[in-house]
């Protein structure tokens, strides 16, 4: 399957520019990563978990981090800390956003990713400053900054993990 990564902005994150740029920037850069480790993959190959019994998933990653992205920064960053029609799913259950049905076409599951990178792309353009907060029930108050390096360092994370899950399914294919 062939899947466009969200390169638009930029290919690679920025050298030299200031704090909100930069971490858009890699933000941006890591979304693609994720993205590109999928392409050229049949759909069993994205399904496939490794290890097999319980591990994680190319599409099940991707799936977490639409997730990710809706509640941190569409749904607690967009609507400033109100009452979110959205109720995350790890709070009770911190495997539920991995879990997918049969029925989800892989491109489905990655067009819904790149539509919730997208709202955040907006919301973000709607932000004033990185020091900028909102209302968290758990911290007090979260600042822009931090939801941005948080989504940034979760998403890097997964897109490590994603490059070593091609690798392995890749080679169960052989």
């Amino acid at each position: 399957m062939r899947f466009q990564a969200p390169l638009r902005r930029r290919p690679a994150p920025p050298e030299v520019a200031d704090e909100r740029e930069a971490l858009e920037g890699w933000l941006d850069y890591f979304r693609a990563l994720v993205v590109v480790a999928l392409d050229g993959l049949d759909e069993p190959a994205l399904r496939r978990r490794v290890p097999a019994d319980s591990g994680s998933s190319l599409l099940g990653i991707v799936k977490h981090l639409t997730e990710l992205e809706r509640t941190w920064l569409v749904e607690r960053w967009g609507h400033r800390g109100g009452p979110s029609a959205h109720t995350p799913s790890y709070v009770d259950d911190p495997d539920a956003g991995y879990r997918l049905a049969d029925v989800e076409p892989p491109e489905d599951v990655v067009g819904t990713y790149l539509e919730v990178c997208e709202r955040g792309r907006d919301v973000l353009a709607g932000s004033e400053s990185l020091d900028d907060a909102v209302r968290d029930d758990r911290r007090g108050h979260i600042e822009l900054r931090w939801i941005l390096l948080h989504l940034i360092t979760e998403t890097a994370r997964f897109a490590g993990q994603s490059q070593v899950l091609r690798g392995a399914v890749s080679e169960g294919e052989s």
